[in-house]
């Protein structure tokens, strides 16, 4: 293998300081708001959608609490934050990305009830709860940490060196059952059920638009294309970057494309946390408040959201 040296080049810095600081900004305000209006209404308000929402914003807040720490080890030479082992380094990257996957599993359960209650709404008060998606939430946490644990070294170099926090530091590939989890568990099963989900509610939608309330079906139909949207452009770039840059570097490429494939997945992850930030308008915010421009005569105190239920009748 090529002794390629792998550097985050000035325009890379340049651009993750340029999504980095408007996702900052508008993401942790958003899902704090977002937690803090759900914390104030009382337990016997709460829905399944409610839990899935905190726990999705949750996971989002530490993703962005992280991005900065993350920023900062790109410019640093040496990033052990004062911890000579670099043990807490391997601890800030585990929890980062079990906080990232945990946010793409949640969005997606969110797909699978949705689809649920719209598709099947008197089974739905069967099969959907609080407890069940409670349940749901330890489950994505479980499984999330799990794999976490098992790939916790996966970037330990065989030789001490340095440690460079969310920086590769081994000399050769990452394993290969480690990108494969990262993109067929991580991504493409999450994004064929939502994308499955999705369009079996939209064509439910679209077939009965002119029974109940048009407006809200459309509306509907336009957040549940908008959500699946945001999620291929935000997670597809880096987890194709990741298989990318494994191929270059196995397959003993040159240093001008192992180059550009370092650089495009530290690029394509500052992209990937675009999505903490709208996480918080397009679950919330959007469904919320879309019916005021919908339905203007309808009093100031009554909820003006998605009920998925309503639409499905």
């Amino acid at each position: 293998m090529s002794n390629c040296t792998l550097n985050i080049t000035a325009g890379i810095q340049t651009f993750q300081l340029a999504t980095m600081i408007p996702t900052f900004i508008l993401g942790v305000p958003g899902n704090i708001y977002v937690l803090c209006t759900f914390c104030r209404l009382p337990r016997s308000a709460w829905t399944y959608m409610h839990i899935y929402i905190s726990n999705m914003a949750i996971a989002d807040c530490v993703v962005l609490a992280l991005l900065p720490v993350r920023f900062a080890s790109h410019i640093w030479e040496s990033s052990q934050f004062g911890d000579p082992s670099g043990e807490l380094c391997f601890v800030l990257v585990s929890v980062y990305y079990v906080n990232m996957y945990v946010s793409i599993f949640t969005v997606t359960a969110i797909s699978v009830v949705r689809c649920v209650a719209i598709k099947y709404p008197l089974k739905a008060r069967e099969i959907l709860g609080c407890r069940k998606a409670l349940v749901v939430c330890a489950l994505i946490w479980l499984v999330t940490c799990s794999f976490s644990a098992g790939f916790h070294y996966v970037d330990k170099p065989k030789h001490n060196k340095t440690i460079k926090c969310f920086q590769k530091n081994r000399e050769d590939a990452l394993p290969l059952d480690f990108i494969l989890v990262l993109n067929i568990v991580g991504f493409f099963v999450p994004f064929l059920i939502m994308l499955f989900c999705s369009v079996n509610v939209i064509f439910k939608l679209r077939r009965e638009l002119n029974i109940g309330s048009r407006c809200e079906k459309l509306q509907c139909m336009f957040i549940i294309t908008a959500n699946l949207i945001v999620f291929l452009l935000c997670f597809f770039p880096v987890h194709f970057g990741f298989f990318f840059k494994y191929i270059t570097q196995v397959h003993h490429h040159t240093c001008d494309a192992q180059f550009f494939a370092h650089n495009f997945v530290h690029g394509a992850m500052y992209v990937s946390s675009m999505n903490c930030a709208l996480d918080s308008f397009s679950y919330y915010f959007a469904t919320r408040t879309s019916w005021k421009l919908c339905i203007p005569e309808q009093k100031e105190n009554e909820e003006y959201e998605c009920s998925y239920n309503r639409v499905a009748r």
